[in-house]
């Protein structure tokens, strides 16, 4: 680099005033050093700087930063830092956005420290500018500002550097200019009003209506999901299929039929075996189904509009029902294998441990009593089986025949069965709401 490019450079950091300070000296070249592994250029040149040798350096980065000093000569050191900053399309009015950030300081103690962005539209033009100013001149004295200009007429575009940002507004009657709590906007019909507040504005404008809009589309997604999971879930039995089957309904083939009275009937199956696992019936307002396997060897439920539905399940010799009778709910298990039969009324919890009905246990007293009385044997019928009705055993406690205490013990076994076998109906309906 000559001497007169690094002077220029020199100018560029320091302002035109640097010429009163530095003297040319014709021999003197710039050294130009530069660091491959950083990238950084670094400058260095001997100058007369207050009527002394001085030595004035400039640093330039890849981040855009640049840092000036100049060190030793008739005078206080200076250093200044400089970083330009240019966001792409970043600008306010699409354009770029560039934020130059300068800190100068001499003296020691003295500093100036100023943060210029400007705002670009997309065509290049230069339409806002805002400065940041702070100047500290030593004992605790500050001076802050902030300055703000405008463009309004194609005719009068704004510098591009931040000069002129500190004069008075009332200097500038073509672009719209403010200093602190000074401003020029009463020349101008439209007042404080700007391309740049305007642009701001229409940019909350555009978030609020884009929130609305994203509010909107994720309400009727949300409803579209809602319908579309209200549709699926009336084509699938109201049993919740999870707790009666332990199986996954959306895992199951589904298969829809209409049948020759208008029935729609729906059958789902498992994928693997291809046995049918649960089935349902439509018609008008009268809905059935049947889920087999699982808890129960069959369920089989029924229901009319919004009706409380009617429930059966066939578990072995179990039969439980669940429906509403008038007001009142009735819950009831009844085991019968064609020689015994008891009936137990529940709860959601599980079957009484009271019961109605019988038992029919083997009587050997008959047989024993005509090998023992072989004369009269005629009085005594061979009837192997006797029927003891619930609590008949225990009304007799102090005389029990050997069919009494038997006919006791089955009971007690079947109280103890029932329990194990019962099946809370209530429960599989309880992810189901009409």
């Amino acid at each position: 680099m000559g001497l007169r490019v690094g002077l220029n450079l020199l100018k560029s950091v320091f302002g035109r005033n640097v010429q009163k300070t530095i003297k040319e000296v014709p021999k003197r070249m710039t050294r130009t050093m530069t660091d491959p592994s950083t990238g950084i250029v670094k400058m260095e040149r001997e100058i007369t700087y207050a009527g002394k040798e001085a030595t004035a350096t400039v640093e330039v980065f890849p981040n855009g930063v640049t840092k000036t000093s100049i060190t030793g000569g008739g005078d206080n050191p200076i250093w200044r830092t400089k970083t330009i900053t240019r966001e792409k399309n970043a600008s306010i009015f699409g354009g770029d956005k560039i934020t130059v950030d300068k800190e100068y300081s001499k003296y020691w103690c003295h500093k100036t420290e100023t943060k210029l962005t400007k705002e670009y539209n997309p065509q290049g033009v230069l339409e806002h500018k805002e400065l940041e100013y702070s100047k500290n001149v030593g004992n605790e004295y500050f001076t802050n500002k902030k300055a703000i200009q405008d463009r309004v007429y194609n005719e009068y575009p704004l510098t591009s550097s931040a000069d002129d940002m500190l004069r008075s507004p009332k200097e500038n009657r073509y672009i719209k200019h403010s200093v602190d709590d000074k401003n020029n906007y009463g020349y101008f019909a439209d007042g404080s009003s700007t391309n740049y507040t305007r642009a701001i504005e229409a940019k909350k404008q555009a978030a609020i209506d884009a929130a609305k809009k994203a509010e909107a589309e994720a309400l009727a997604a949300k409803e579209a999901a809602k319908k579309a999971a209200a549709e699926l879930k009336a084509k699938q039995p109201r049993i919740n299929i999870a707790k009666a089957l332990n199986k996954d309904i959306n895992e199951l083939i589904s298969k829809e039929t209409k049948l020759a009275d208008g029935t729609i009937e729906r059958t789902f199956s498992d994928p693997e075996t291809g046995k049918i696992l649960a089935k349902t019936q439509d018609k008008g307002i009268l809905h059935k189904e049947w889920i087999y396997g699982g808890k129960a060897d069959m369920i089989y439920m029924k229901q009319v509009g919004k009706d409380e539905p009617y429930i059966v399940s066939k578990k072995g010799n179990y039969t439980q029902l669940s429906y509403l009778k008038g007001n009142k709910q009735i819950n009831s298990q009844v085991y019968y294998d064609g020689e015994s039969g008891l009936k137990r009324h529940c709860t959601t919890e599980g079957p009484y441990n009271s019961a109605h009905g019988y038992v029919t246990v083997y009587d050997s007293t008959a047989a024993q009593a005509r090998k023992k009385f072989p004369q009269i044997a005629e009085c005594y019928p061979d009837y192997t089986k006797v029927r003891m009705w619930q609590g008949e055993a225990a009304n007799n406690s102090n005389r029990l025949t050997s069919a009494q205490i038997q006919a006791n013990k089955y009971i007690k076994e079947l109280d103890k069965d029932a329990k194990q076998n019962f099946v809370n109906l209530d429960d599989l309906l309880s992810e189901y709401t009409a």
